[in-house]
C-alpha cells in the first residue's frame, strides 16, 4: 500500500506544523470528523497520528472517557494500518542519556495518563502501533491561542514582548523543531517502523545558546536578566534522551549546526512577522 497519513487534529501546533513540512501523502481532519467516518474510507490509510487532547486528559487522573486516543485505536483495530501514538518524555525521570528500557517515573497526571494510554494502546493494537517519545518540540506557531501545554517557546514568545531573556547557566533541556521531527516522521512511515522510540536530538541543548538562537533576529537588544523566580527550568529537570534505536533506524543524522539553521528560521519568522 502507498503510504498515506491521516493527521487529527485541524488546529493544534502539531497537527498544522506537520501538515506543512510532511512530504509524504496527508490529509487532515479533526477528532469529531474522524468518528464520522465510514471504517472503509479509513482503509486507503497506511497510518494515523492522532494530534488532538483535551483539558481533562491533562489535568485530571486518568478516565477512559478522557483519553481520545484508546477511543481512536479501538475504532481501528480490525483494520491493517498502524496507530501513531505521540507520548511525552515526562512519562522518565529527568536525567541524562534517558534510554526507551530506563525506569518509567511519571509525575503528574498528563504525563501518569499518556502513560496509561501507551500501555493500553499496545494491548489493543498488538504490533499494529508506532509509539514516539517526544522530547520539547519548538516552531512558528504564535497565533493559535489554544493552549493545554505551556512550552518552553510560549514562555520565550511572552518574555521577549517584554524585551526580556533571563539567564539559565548550565541547564540544558533535548529538542527538536517542528521541520525536524516531520523530517523524522516522514522515515518512520517510509520505513515502516514498528516499536517505541525516543523521537528526540539526544544530547544537551543548554538554554541559553537555545535562546541566542531563537533571538537571532530580534533587532532589539533584550534585557538579560538572571532570576531564581523566574528562571525557565531548574537543575532537577536537566534531561535528554537517548535516540539511538532511532538513529539506527532510519539512519538519522543530527548534529548541533542543524538545530541552530532551524532555530534560526524559527527566529526570523517570529521577528519578521511580528
Amino acid at each position: 500500500m502507498e503510504n498515506k497519513l491521516l493527521i487529527i487534529g485541524k488546529t493544534s501546533f502539531l497537527a498544522t506544523g506537520l501538515k506543512n513540512n510532511l512530504t509524504i501523502k496527508y490529509k487532515v481532519t479533526s477528532y469529531e470528523d474522524f468518528f464520522k467516518k465510514k471504517i472503509k474510507n479509513l482503509k486507503k490509510y497506511s497510518h494515523i497520528i492522532n494530534c488532538t487532547s483535551n483539558s481533562k486528559f491533562v489535568k485530571n487522573t486518568y478516565n477512559l472517557d478522557n483519553d481520545y486516543d484508546v477511543k481512536i485505536a479501538k475504532r481501528i483495530k480490525n483494520l491493517d494500518l498502524i496507530f501513531i501514538f505521540i507520548n511525552t518524555r515526562k512519562i522518565y525521570k529527568p536525567k541524562q542519556n534517558i534510554k526507551e528500557m530506563d525506569l518509567l517515573q511519571p509525575n503528574c497526571n498528563y504525563s501518569k495518563n499518556k502513560l496509561f494510554s501507551e500501555i493500553k494502546i499496545k494491548k489493543i493494537l498488538k504490533q499494529n502501533c508506532l509509539i514516539l517519545r517526544l522530547s520539547n518540540i519548538l516552531g512558528h506557531n504564535f497565533k493559535t491561542n489554544r493552549k493545554l501545554h505551556y512550552t518552553f517557546i510560549d514562555n520565550f514568545r511572552e518574555l521577549i514582548k517584554k524585551n526580556i531573556i533571563y539567564k539559565n547557566p548550565g541547564i540544558y533541556k533535548d529538542f527538536l523543531t517542528i521541520s525536524l521531527f516531520s523530517k523524522i516522521l516522514t522515515k518512520l512511515i517510509k520505513k515502516k517502523c514498528l516499536g517505541t522510540y525516543n523521537v528526540s536530538f539526544g544530547k544537551k541543548v543548554y538554554l541559553d545558546k537555545l535562546l541566542n538562537w531563537l533571538n537571532y533576529y530580534n533587532i532589539k537588544k533584550p534585557n538579560i536578566i538572571t532570576s531564581k523566580k523566574e528562571i525557565f527550568f531548574d537543575n532537577q529537570d536537566c534531561f535528554f534522551l537517548n535516540n539511538n534505536k532511532l538513529k539506527k533506524d532510519i539512519n538519522l543524522k543530527l548534529n548541533l549546526k542543524t538545530l541552530e539553521i532551524e532555530c534560526k528560521k524559527i527566529s526570523k519568522k517570529f521577528f519578521h512577522e511580528k
